[in-house]
């Protein structure tokens, strides 16, 4: 008995020890897991992977200009994405990575850059593939022109669908393209090197004034330890994809795209999608580096360790693309991170990547495609959030489709549904750029948005789509800060006898019309409160055939509830020529009337003005999203909690459970042609878009400063800031002249004409600045007080010439600093000319 008691204790014992040391080992095994999948954990969303092949071109032995498909006809509008330079013998390689589709034709279209000159149509019959690879060559014939820019059209066939493909080719003599990426690439490789890195030392124009405490927007002037990734640790983690964005033989920009990688404090690896831009030019001995911009952001994963405290760590990251909205109880927040959308529940500890293009199973070129951007339009008090997607869509219904999708994430279900698709056959910088005006979610399920020079309302409920304004160029309307105020002028530019002023918060549209004999202009909003102009209809301001401006003898602030003036400004004699809004001050150009001019439509301007608004500004910028300086990364940025994250055990991180295209429908906009012979001007710098303008001395400046170019919408080259040497001269032979001299006798305004002559409304532009047409070759018209003109026909370092066209034989010599000051004394009234041959 007394034995058999003790071996019950004895197993009793041994069961307790065994219960002991599974318990310890379990909860080890819990604690291992929570602090290793804290570390590993990474979530992606349910919706269809990518499917399209990618397109590698290859040029000087190397693979460049990664092409992503389209499923629209995109025409012209990706013209802008890379140009690849052709062999001599202009059989042009290319790479196609399948991802699992089978490829049954490939054709290509070669035509002009507008499209209306068809060169050559090919099916390509023989093709190879290996490692799930296909490889052609595109045999392009002997019908191009050397040193002109044409439109290649490639398109794929899968059997299912037929996939577009673009890139503009050059065939040229030149090699400085090679030169040009070999210089990109290993400019990025040196800077993971201290050592290697003292070589780009040359290139830095390191300046005081500029912001030396972020790692996620780095250029020329920032100092060498931003140059070489600080104290990160950064590593290289990819091959280094090149993209040509422009080229012309002497100068090109080019854009490289690699991920890195860091470890941090916890041992975590860090991911990183980083873009350099360069624009380079050629010189003599060696390439000029013109500039230079390097953006990292921080790819968001949603570990447990970025929740801390009252912040949700976002890391490095360009402060441009986020966003963060909180719900009216504070509850929830919706914020961006490197194009995806997330939401968090401060009250259950939940954070939900509502949106994203990133895959657990894609190698990242086509999921990782950096062409769409993300805009939060609502959160709500419950936790719903109205967004958009705009721009390429990477993955999912509309994957290959350039456009606007409008979402709803419902927290109570956890579906995300798609209310709309709105097809854009524009780049996703040209989407992005008028979104950025207007793109807001009113009362009553309306949403507004401006897109192709329209503001459009779309009916939630219905899908049913009303165009407010249409024809809106940079001048003719304006959109408050908070855009929830919009007013627009009624007829042309310089023109205009009424205003329509709308707001999106009541939905109300009401007309503001001008005294007998008057024109109105719009000029903008101070927060909601409209700033517009009343100019005389025989006021025009006249120089070289142009109206150059309509001055106002009278500006006024009106309310948004009366239209009643708030302020009034006029002072006699006195004409505003401009009006700049910059938060509460309206800075004004100002001018008089030419005495003794009989016609009345000559000004010169005088002093400027500033008009100071009594009203405070809201600092709508980045709102709860904050910033702090740590030692490793410098600057971050986080999201801003009301509630503190004592420990993150209880924090769940997932993606919605579903989602859903079944109320979901596909939206036309409404397409309307330019007036005749009215030009838009895109402007470039940096390898971006950086504005668009009806007005080419505005386009030239929007890209000045960073050694940027400006196209027409067809992708003509009109200018390019890097392209000059300091000596140049016209030549143009005497029947081309001859054009040029009939086009400028009947000149009022920029236009393409049918004999290959663009003569462009350099008005406003400097000396320096106009010189870049006598260099390519071209003339300019510089005109004088008296109203006569003459021809630029050549400059050095010291003088400019000028030539009367009345006596072509005849060069008079101008010192350059005479001639720019001359100049400007007469409103620098320059037509310029391009002589494109067809």
């Amino acid at each position: 008995m007394a034995k058999t008691g003790r071996k019950k204790r004895k197993a009793l014992i041994r069961t307790i020890v065994l219960a002991a040391v599974f318990l310890a080992a379990l909860t080890g095994y819990f604690v291992w897991s929570f602090f290793n999948t804290e570390k590993e954990f990474t979530v992606y969303t349910s919706m269809a992977e990518p499917t399209l092949p990618v397109v590698y071109a290859s040029a000087y032995g190397q693979e460049l200009n990664c092409m992503h498909g389209y499923l629209q006809d995109m025409g012209n509008a990706a013209s802008s994405d890379s140009i690849t330079p052709l062999p001599e013998d202009r059989r042009l390689s290319l790479r196609i990575a399948e991802y699992n589709n089978m490829i049954t034709g490939i054709s290509y279209e070669i035509r002009s850059l507008d499209l209306e000159h068809f060169i050559e149509r090919t099916t390509v019959d023989d093709f190879r593939r290996e490692d799930g690879n296909v490889y052609a060559e595109l045999p392009i014939q002997n019908l191009i022109e050397k040193d002109t820019q044409y439109l290649l059209s490639l398109k794929i066939d899968t059997g299912e669908q037929e996939i577009h493909y673009y890139t503009r080719i050059l065939w040229t003599d030149s090699t400085n393209g090679e030169q040009m990426l070999r210089f990109a690439r290993e400019f990025a490789e040196k800077t993971f090197d201290y050592d290697a890195a003292r070589d780009l030392t040359t290139y830095l124009e390191t300046n005081n004034e500029e912001d030396n405490t972020s790692l996620g927007r780095v250029t020329l002037r920032s100092n060498f330890s931003q140059l070489t990734w600080g104290d990160t640790g950064m590593q290289l983690a990819t091959d280094i994809d090149v993209c040509l964005k422009e080229f012309d033989g002497i100068m090109g920009a080019v854009e490289l795209h690699y991920m890195t990688t860091r470890q941090n404090e916890m041992g975590e690896t860090e991911r990183y999608q980083v873009v350099d831009e360069y624009t380079m030019r050629v010189g003599a001995e060696r390439i000029y580096l013109m500039d230079y911009v390097r953006t990292t952001n921080q790819i968001f994963e949603g570990n447990k360790t970025l929740f801390s405290g009252k912040r949700i760590l976002l890391g490095i990251t360009d402060p441009r693309i986020l966003q963060a909205e909180k719900s009216e109880n504070d509850r929830y927040i919706a914020f961006t991170a490197n194009r995806e959308l997330w939401v968090y529940d401060q009250d259950n500890k939940r954070a939900t990547n509502v949106f994203s293009f990133r895959s657990g199973v894609d190698d990242g070129v086509r999921a990782n495609y950096d062409r769409h951007g993300i805009r939060i339009l609502s959160i709500e008090d419950n936790g719903d959030v109205d967004f958009v997607v705009y721009g390429y869509m990477n993955r999912g219904q509309h994957e290959g489709w350039n456009g606007i999708a409008y979402y709803q994430y419902s927290r109570s279900n956890d579906t995300m549904t798609e209310s709309f698709f709105l097809p854009v056959a524009e780049t996703y910088e040209q989407i992005a750029l008028e979104l950025s005006e207007l793109c807001i979610k009113g009362p009553s399920d309306m949403f507004y948005l401006k897109q192709n020079g329209s503001i459009a309302a779309i009916d939630l409920k219905s899908l049913e789509m009303m165009e407010i304004a249409n024809g809106l160029i940079d001048g003719n309307y304006a959109i408050s800060r908070d855009q929830t105020k919009v007013a627009w002028q009624d007829g042309p530019l310089y023109e205009s006898r009424s205003l329509r002023f709308m707001d999106i918060l009541s939905g109300s549209t009401r007309t503001i019309t001008s005294s007998e004999g008057d024109y109105l202009r719009v000029l903008g909003f101070m927060e909601q409160d409209l700033v517009y102009g009343s100019a005389r209809e025989n006021d025009q301001w006249m120089l070289a055939g142009c109206i150059r401006a309509l001055p106002m003898y009278k500006l006024e602030i009106v309310s948004p509830g009366s239209l009643e003036a708030l302020m009034t400004y006029q002072k006699e004699g006195i004409y505003v020529e401009r009006a700049a809004i910059e938060g509460s001050r309206i800075h004004l150009t100002q001018v008089r009337k030419n005495e003794g001019d009989e016609s009345g439509h000559s000004y010169h301007e005088i002093n400027e003005d500033t008009i100071i608004y009594q009203q405070e500004m809201a600092d709508t910028a980045l709102a709860n999203i904050g910033s702090s300086i740590t030692e490793d990364r410098n600057r971050i940025y986080y999201v801003e909690l009301d509630q503190e994250i004592r420990t993150t055990r209880s924090l769940k991180v997932s993606v919605p459970r579903k989602i859903s295209y079944e109320r979901s429908g596909t939206i036309e906009l409404m397409q309307h042609e330019e007036p005749e012979n009215q030009i838009h001007f895109t402007a470039y710098a940096q390898g971006q878009l950086v504005g668009e303008s009806h007005d080419f001395e505005t386009a030239v400046n929007l890209c000045y400063d960073g050694f940027g170019w400006v196209k027409d919408k067809d992708g003509y080259l009109l200018y390019n800031r890097t392209d000059r040497e300091s000596r140049g001269r016209a030549q143009i032979d005497s029947d081309a002249a001859e054009g040029f001299l009939q086009h400028l006798s009947e000149f009022s305004g920029s236009r393409k004409y049918e004999d290959g002559w663009y003569l462009l409304n350099g008005q406003g532009l400097s000396l320096n600045q106009v010189l870049y047409y006598v260099y390519q070759g071209y003339p300019v018209a510089a005109y004088l007080e008296n109203g006569q003109y003459r021809l630029l026909s050549s400059f050095d370092n010291f003088n400019v010439y000028l030539v009367d066209p009345e006596a072509p034989e005849e060069e008079i010599p101008m010192g350059l600093e005479d001639a720019e000051h001359y100049f400007a004394e007469n409103q620098n009234a320059f037509i310029c000319g391009l002589y494109l041959e067809e």
